[in-house]
Formats: structure tokens, C-alpha cells, sequence
């Protein structure tokens, strides 16, 4: 007897190894995915490659997440810009909050009034003179002093796995990842947490902008301008229609309770350990794998093979303007209902 074509299948592509699963228990600390969609995989955020961040921060109740990685004053670097930027940030720090946060992550949060007064803000004439004399001078002092930008921050939001929450992907279509680390014929698996896209976060952009507007008002107030009036509105312009107004609604609440939450947490810091050094590989070992497999329970599926299958395939739909093909008529049922209808017709002849 020829072997079937599953039997080929299978010859084809024998089964080479086999694994026992084990899934870890849940960790008191957050196990967080973070990937960098402006980066190549061949040129990661490490101390091997002269990357590695010096600092970072989260805020964990309303989920951002941000790290500071140094850059290279030495070598394609505007000396200029970054003076500038600096200056900016550091303003920043006195008149919005301590880390110079900016966007979502700093809840488009107002300035905030200094406890001992104005904040000194130099004119434009002071500022271009201090880059300048920096220039000329001892830049590497300036560096010291925190006066040059010379971090690059990377930041985005948490997505939680598995959570339902107001206003985001459900339970049902959240995606849930697990981390797999192998030991001998073992793989184990450990749940993920969330995952952040850290993306490039242009804070001193930001900084700069709220610097020229801080600078205009005070030009303004020392010159006794009056504040420009508004635009004139109609009354009916200020008049909503109900409908548009109902479906914002929503969508407006959950946007400022985010920002409201973003605002009033603030940053707590972490700690970065490089993943070559021996406490990343001692964590690793300590929180990656089952430490007793011989007393691990074993897991018991409350679905059989073919409600697996069901869960895990795409649903069936079927286009609505195909055909439906109609189910075929047997022969004979065919053949007695023609007989049967040429006897009627003969008993009405007659």
C-alpha cells in the first residue's frame, strides 16, 4: 500500500525536540516589553554599544514610561543647539515640573509659579551672550554645569496585557505575550506585563516654544500693552447640536481624567542595570524559571482538541453576495413526482 500525503507531511518535517512548558509565578515587579520602533535591532540601547541609558522614570498609576540616553558631544553634534535647548530645559525645570515633561506624559500641565518669586528669565540679548561665550570658552564646563543639552529622551505609554480598560482594546482582543527562556529539554514562560513603544520625545522643542511665549507676556506687561481682544462669536455660534455633543462626551471625559492623572502623578526613578552585568544575569536565573519542576502542578485544559482549534482560527463569513448552491435532488424522488403528476393530468381527462 502507498504511504498517504500525511504521512509525506510528516516525513518531511519530522519532530526534532521536545519541551516541558512551565509558567512561572506571577512577580511582584512589572515585566515590561519595551520596543524601539526608530531603531535598528543591530544597534541597541546598551552599554555595549555606547548607548545605555543613565536615567529613567515611570509613573505607573497613569502608565508612561521615560529614559534619558547620553549623546555624544564630541562628534556630529551642534554645540550651538544644544546650548540653546539647555537653556530652555533648565527654564523648564522652574516653571513646569522638575523633569521639563512635556505632552501626555506632563498632562499639558500649565506653568506652575515659582514658591520665591519670578523666575529669572534672561532677554534675548543676555541668552545669545552666555551661548556665545560658551562657544568660545569652556564648553565642557558648560556641560558640567547641566547647561547643554546632551540626553536624548525616549518615552511612551504602558500597554497593558489582559486588562480591560475605559476606553482601550478589551480582554477579549488585548494581546498577552509571555517571555520564554529554555533550560535543558525545559522552556519557561513568564507573563508580560505591558508593552511600551519608547519613541523620541521632543520636550526641549516644547520648552523652547513655552520660553518665547513666557518672554513675549513679560515684554508685553513691561511696555503696558493691552491683552488683544478675543474674536467675536455669535451667539449661535457658541450653540451645539446635542447629538455632536453626546458623542464627544465621552471621548472628551476619558481624555482629561488621563491628563488630569498624568498631571498629578509624579515621576518615580528607576535604577538601569546593563544587561551584561552579573546582577541582569542574576536576576535572570532568580525570576525566569520555576525553581522546584518537580513539585510544579500540572496544568489542566478545560478545552478539547477541536474547541481549541475553534478558539484559536479566524471565524467563517461568507460573502453575502455569493450563491448559495442549492442541495442536489435525488433521481428518484424526481422520476415519482413527474409519474405522479401524468396520472392527475389522465384522471382529469377523463
Amino acid at each position: 500500500m502507498a504511504p498517504s500525503r500525511a504521512e509525506d507531511d510528516q516525513d518531511d518535517d519530522p519532530v526534532t525536540a521536545e519541551y516541558d512548558v512551565y509558567l512561572t509565578p506571577a512577580l511582584a515587579e512589572q515585566v515590561l516589553l519595551l520596543q524601539y520602533p526608530n531603531r535598528g535591532r543591530e544597534r541597541p540601547y546598551n552599554l555595549r554599544h555606547g548607548a545605555a541609558p543613565d536615567m529613567m522614570r515611570i509613573k505607573p498609576q497613569s502608565g508612561h514610561l521615560e529614559s534619558d540616553v547620553p549623546l555624544s558631544t564630541s562628534h556630529n553634534f551642534n554645540k550651538y543647539q544644544s546650548l540653546k535647548w539647555g537653556d530652555a530645559l533648565n527654564t523648564a525645570k522652574e516653571v513646569q515640573n522638575e523633569s521639563g515633561t512635556y505632552g501626555i506624559a506632563g498632562g499639558f500641565a500649565p506653568m506652575k509659579p515659582r514658591v520665591g518669586g519670578r523666575v529669572h528669565l534672561k532677554d534675548h540679548a543676555d541668552r545669545l551672550n552666555q551661548i556665545q561665550n560658551d562657544l568660545a570658552g569652556d564648553f565642557h564646563g558648560a556641560e558640567a554645569d547641566d547647561r547643554v543639552m546632551k540626553r536624548q529622551t525616549l518615552g511612551g505609554q504602558i500597554l497593558r496585557h489582559g486588562v480591560a480598560q475605559e476606553g482601550e482594546l478589551t480582554m477579549e482582543t488585548n494581546p498577552i505575550y509571555f517571555v520564554g527562556a529554555f533550560r535543558e529539554n525545559q522552556l519557561h514562560l513568564t507573563k508580560v506585563d505591558g508593552t511600551v513603544q519608547m519613541r523620541p520625545q521632543f520636550h526641549h522643542i516644547d520648552a523652547e516654544d513655552q520660553r518665547t511665549r513666557l518672554a513675549a507676556s513679560r515684554a508685553a506687561a513691561l511696555d503696558g500693552e493691552p491683552k488683544a481682544p478675543g474674536d467675536p462669536r455669535g451667539l449661535g455660534t457658541r450653540q451645539k447640536r446635542v447629538e455632536e455633543e453626546s458623542d464627544k462626551t465621552k471621548l472628551e471625559n476619558r481624555l482629561k481624567k488621563a491628563l488630569t492623572q498624568a498631571e498629578e502623578e509624579s515621576w518615580t526613578k528607576l535604577e538601569y542595570v546593563d544587561e551584561d552585568m552579573e546582577e541582569a544575569y542574576e536576576k535572570f536565573r532568580e525570576r525566569m524559571f520555576v525553581r522546584d519542576v518537580t513539585g510544579a502542578s500540572r496544568l489542566q485544559s478545560s478545552m478539547g482538541n477541536e474547541e481549541f482549534v475553534d478558539a484559536v482560527s479566524a471565524p467563517r463569513r461568507e460573502s453575502p453576495m455569493r450563491r448559495r448552491k442549492r442541495p442536489p435532488r435525488r433521481r428518484g424522488a424526481d422520476e415519482e413526482e413527474i409519474g405522479g403528476g401524468g396520472g392527475g393530468e389522465g384522471e382529469g381527462e377523463s
